[in-house]
């Protein structure tokens, strides 16, 4: 099976359209209150479970972007491999669905270990993620505003 046969009808955000799992109010994709006391229940999907458990990767993961994840997605079975630009999920839970819903229960779930700065989201939900590995920059040649998520960027 090609991957275009499964890969789904929208694109997956990437770095040039998305915020990084790392900061998700870069460029912004959700506000900066996202991370704040109501961020789940103002931004969330609406599904408690999945929120809390996708929330806290969010949540452990903010301005860290270096912070090792693991990433799920639900495929037709026999396919290996996650690609750059697939749509990914940090929730296993979720790919599942994906998999019972979209692949009417032919599916595999497969996964791959990820650091914060390498997914992306397009803000229309914290379950759905754009995989686009991205390069590392060591921590010496990072601007200020990358290193300390408070400051803002000039």
């Amino acid at each position: 099976m090609k991957e275009e046969d499964y890969k789904g009808q929208h694109s997956a955000p990437t770095s040039e359209d998305g915020a990084p799992l790392w900061n998700i109010a870069t460029s912004g994709i959700y506000p900066d209150d996202v991370y704040g006391p109501n961020g789940m229940s103002w931004y969330g999907t609406g599904d408690r479970f999945l929120d809390s458990e996708a929330y806290s990767i969010l949540r452990k993961a903010y301005g860290r972007r270096d912070k090792q994840l693991t990433i799920y997605r639900a495929v037709p079975k026999g396919v290996k491999g996650i690609n750059r630009g697939d749509w990914v999920t940090t929730v296993r839970q979720y790919a599942k669905d994906h998999g019972e819903s979209a692949l009417n229960g032919e599916y595999s779930i497969i996964k791959k270990s990820v650091t914060a700065r390498d997914i992306f989201t397009d803000g229309n939900s914290w379950l759905e993620w754009g995989y686009d590995p991205q390069p590392r920059i060591p921590y010496s040649e990072r601007e200020d505003w990358e290193r300390y998520p408070g400051k803002k960027k000039n």
